[in-house]
Formats: C-alpha cells, sequence, structure tokens
C-alpha cells in the first residue's frame, strides 16, 4: 500500500518525460550547458559599459551625419528662407555629439 519516495520520484520521471537513460542525461546536461554559455554571453554583452558607450558613440555619429546631409541638401535648396531652421537642428546635434564623446573620454579616466 505505502511506496518508497524512490518509487514515487521514478514513476513521476516516466510520466514527465524525463529518461533514467544515461545517454539522455548527458544530452540534456550538454543542452543545459549551452543555454547557460548563451544565457552568460547575454549578460556579459549587456553589462560591458565600454562596447555599450561605444554602440551609442556610434549612433549619435550617424544620426548627426544623416542630419548634417539633409541640412546640406535643404541648404543648397532655392528657398533659403527657414535657415536659421535648418541650422538650429545640426547644432544641436553637434553639441550631442560634443557632449557624448566628452562623456565617454571621462568614463574611460
Amino acid at each position: 500500500m505505502s511506496t518508497t519516495p524512490h518509487e514515487n520520484l521514478d514513476s513521476d520521471n516516466t510520466q514527465d518525460g524525463a529518461s533514467n537513460d544515461p545517454a539522455q542525461i548527458e544530452a540534456d546536461i550538454a543542452r543545459h550547458r549551452a543555454e547557460l554559455g548563451d544565457t552568460v554571453d547575454e549578460l556579459t554583452e549587456r553589462l560591458d559599459v565600454k562596447k555599450q558607450a561605444q554602440h551609442k558613440v556610434e549612433s549619435v555619429k550617424k544620426q548627426t551625419h544623416d542630419r548634417v546631409e539633409s541640412v546640406k541638401t535643404r541648404l543648397q535648396s532655392d528657398d533659403h528662407r527657414d535657415v536659421l531652421s535648418v541650422l538650429a537642428p545640426a547644432l544641436g546635434a553637434v553639441a550631442a555629439v560634443v557632449l557624448i564623446i566628452g562623456v565617454a573620454r571621462r568614463v574611460r579616466r
């Protein structure tokens, strides 16, 4: 009538699809190791402050370059009424790049 804890464990394992086969256990261990390795790599990537700062600087540089090209295009057009409205965002973008470079240099120290 009563069962030992080991009997319950074995019956639960077979119901859940777990196997006592050593090859299956080794395959499960290898899969878990691979998953843990991927997780560690992802966490390392997320916590790398220098790499995150570099990505941010590159992103801002690209945005600034795109804005400068847009400003050049607008300034070369025949309508020069909005020169100030074109220059203001460009100057803001340049100021943002200078600020980010300054912060990045300060972080390196």
